[in-house]
């Protein structure tokens, strides 16, 4: 019971912290953007995943999916910031009438998008350890991803010949004449 209250209180600290820096990442300069829909679409999936595994406190699946979110995002976020960094940096930084204002939003939602992708491995690991708190193993989450299953590959079909050994009987051979064999 430690381990998951410990692991609870420590879960929400980590998403609190998504929430705020994600927030601060959308920030938009007025009169343009700063990254694309997709960045804020992809980490409202976050945090709606944070939330699902705030809701419920014993469910290793929703541990699991967040931090499955978690590494699609420091992916995403790294492939968004280096299409759109550049042109928005032309855009805002050499661009002689754009004002003080939108400079200073621009630099502040590119500093705390940073922020959040630098702390996002962290909150990986911090993940990882609220998984294992919860009974999760990492081996069979991706047996089960890869199809297999105790060391049998798995197609999502079981035979009942596979799953029980029935025996079949003969025409010729009746339960009375095996009974008197023994």
């Amino acid at each position: 019971m430690d381990r998951i209250v410990y692991g609870t209180a420590l879960l929400r600290v980590v998403v609190m912290i998504q929430i705020v820096f994600s927030t601060w990442g959308y920030l938009q300069p007025p009169g343009g953007s700063f990254m694309p829909p997709v960045y804020e679409y992809t980490h409202l999936i976050l945090i709606l995943f944070a939330a699902f595994s705030l809701v419920k406190p014993n469910s290793v699946e929703a541990v699991f999916m967040y931090l499955f979110v978690n590494i699609f995002t420091i992916l995403n976020d790294i492939i968004l910031l280096g299409l759109y960094q550049p042109i928005t940096h032309i855009l805002y930084e050499k661009n002689p009438n754009t004002l003080g204002s939108t400079l200073n939003t621009y630099r502040f939602a590119l500093g705390m998008s940073i922020v959040n992708l630098v702390l996002k491995p962290v909150v990986c690991l911090v993940l990882f350890k609220v998984y294992q708190a919860r009974g999760g193993d990492i081996r069979a989450e991706l047996m089960c991803m890869q199809g297999t299953e105790n060391g049998r590959s798995y197609n999502g079909y079981n035979s009942m010949d596979d799953s029980y050994n029935v025996e079949t009987a003969s025409p010729h051979h009746s339960m009375e004449h095996s009974s008197s064999h023994t």
